[in-house]
């Protein structure tokens, strides 16, 4: 009896003393928040001279002309996400990116088991998964997850932000009049990336082979990933789609972890 209950108490201890992972994004988030500073201006029609013409194209169709250029973003959305094929899980999530001065992506997903939060910064990126907000059962960084998270931050600007894209330290190479490569560099890391649009000038698929799948047995995998998104709508002033995937591409078959549906995007915000 008095074994057990001691055991309950340090238990109870040690989770008491373990930050849960909203709480650490929460923190992170307001951080930020706190020292950030939004210089913009309204994006013109000589902005998108710059750009290849299918980039500038997608600009004018989602309604960038005449909007200010985003420095940051705060998008929420709901879904299924998948740790293996058929085995599916409801989850919900919420994340924030800053894309100048110090570029910061701030991702957190959650469901009433598990919960997870990436962090991408100037120290890196990490990935922490944990069991009802408070055990840990999953930590990731290192090299490859900083190559991995750069390629996520430009995937995020190109469907969550495009507007950014005006003066984003991106190279650009057209393929064909629906295709381009963007190149990009940032803490010591460069990926690239393939986006594919259709006739009505809608982003429809964003195709790269800079990230890394874990395997089941722990180990990381180079394999092409790519995230095609649809039904494009207007949130606030902007056309987006509200519907994407994530998928990882294998040489004998294709795995589809994530299916998100858009709920709330909103840029250059204070809180």
């Amino acid at each position: 009896m008095k074994l057990n209950l001691i055991l309950s108490l340090m238990a109870l201890s040690i989770l008491s003393s373990c930050s849960s992972a909203k709480k650490m994004y929460k923190k992170d988030v307001r951080e930020r928040l706190e020292k950030q500073e939004i210089e913009t201006r309204k994006i013109t029609n000589t902005d998108l001279e710059d750009l290849p013409e299918p980039v500038a194209k997608y600009l004018d169709y989602c309604g960038w002309i005449g909007k200010d250029i985003p420095r940051n973003f705060f998008f929420r959305f709901d879904g299924r996400f998948s740790l293996k094929p058929g085995k599916e899980m409801k989850v919900t999530s919420e994340q924030y990116n800053w894309l100048k001065q110090t570029p910061v992506r701030l991702f957190y997903m959650r469901n009433p088991i598990i919960s997870g939060y990436h962090c991408y910064n100037e120290k890196g990126a990490s990935m922490l998964i944990k069991l009802f907000g408070r055990i840990k059962v999953a930590y990731t960084d290192g090299a490859e997850m900083d190559q991995a998270e750069l390629v996520t931050f430009l995937n995020d600007m190109c469907i969550f932000a495009p507007g950014a894209l005006v003066d984003a330290p991106i190279s650009w190479e057209t393929i064909d009049p629906h295709t381009v490569n963007a190149t990009m560099s940032q803490y010591g890391n460069t990926v690239s990336a393939t986006l594919y649009f259709n006739e009505k000038n809608e982003l429809v698929n964003f195709i790269s082979r800079d990230r890394y799948a874990t395997t089941s047995n722990g180990e990381s995998e180079n394999v092409p990933w790519s995230t095609p998104v649809k039904d494009y709508e207007e949130i606030n002033g902007i056309k987006l789609p509200s519907y994407g995937e994530a998928i990882w591409h294998y040489p004998d078959h294709d795995f589809s972890y994530a299916k998100l549906n858009i709920k709330e995007v909103k840029w250059n915000v204070h809180e």
